[in-house]
């Protein structure tokens, strides 16, 4: 079975709260991240991955940012493009109005399959700028990202779809009993998720537990 690991980073708790220090990494674009992995929504990898790691978020959450630019990289590297895990993003709003319009924005832009390209865009300016969340720069971030219509993005963000995914986030994490974010979570095809509790803003932890996972006997019966 899957140890949990010790819980030892920052998280962001409840409304209203605002971003902390500026991350540490590096917050410059580098190379393409997502370039040429399979996305589908709040989905990013291979369908078939036999791992899933679901991460709650906030965008308005400087420990998300920071895990996004710091961890998240290495963990596509090592395990996404490999077809090992297979990533799913909800979208939590702890933090106030800001975090409903970054988020409804984001859903919007992940009905065209680029809803990983806008976070992590999102978070690199928001490190480099600490810029207010408006929707000229909500706008501005889904201009830039490529075969992204912009503004039928943001004529969805209020449309049912974007709410049902949102809402569906929150009752996930509610299930799960997250209060806190980034949270983790490990699943194999079959079995149900197993949270991961991180120790430091280090991709090792993560990998450890994902070379467990998959090394593990599968439960009998």
């Amino acid at each position: 079975m899957l140890a949990a690991l010790l819980l030892g980073i920052s998280a962001c708790y409840g409304a209203g709260e605002a971003p902390e220090q500026e991350a540490t990494g590096a917050v410059s674009a580098g190379l393409d991240l997502y370039s040429g992995i399979p996305q589908d929504g709040v989905v990013l990898g291979d369908p078939g991955a036999p791992i899933t790691l679901v991460e709650f978020s906030d965008l308005r959450c400087s420990h998300c940012r920071d895990y996004a630019l710091e961890v998240l990289p290495v963990i596509l590297d090592r395990h996404v493009r490999t077809s090992q895990v297979k990533l799913v993003f909800r979208n939590l709003t702890f933090l106030g109005p800001g975090s409903v319009q970054a988020a409804r924005m984001a859903a919007a832009v992940g009905a065209q399959d680029r809803l990983w390209e806008f976070v992590d865009r999102f978070f690199r300016i928001q490190a480099r700028e600490r810029a207010p969340i408006t929707d000229e720069l909500l706008l501005r971030i889904a201009s830039e990202l490529p075969g992204v219509d912009a503004a039928r993005a943001m004529a969805q963000r209020d449309s049912g779809e974007v709410a049902q995914q949102l809402e569906a986030a929150r009752a996930e994490a509610t299930r799960l009993q997250v209060h806190g974010v980034p949270a983790l979570f490990l699943s194999r095809q079959g079995e149900g998720l197993r949270r991961l509790r991180l120790t430091s803003m280090s991709p090792e932890p993560i990998s450890r537990a994902i070379e467990q996972l998959l090394r593990a006997p599968r439960p009998h019966g």
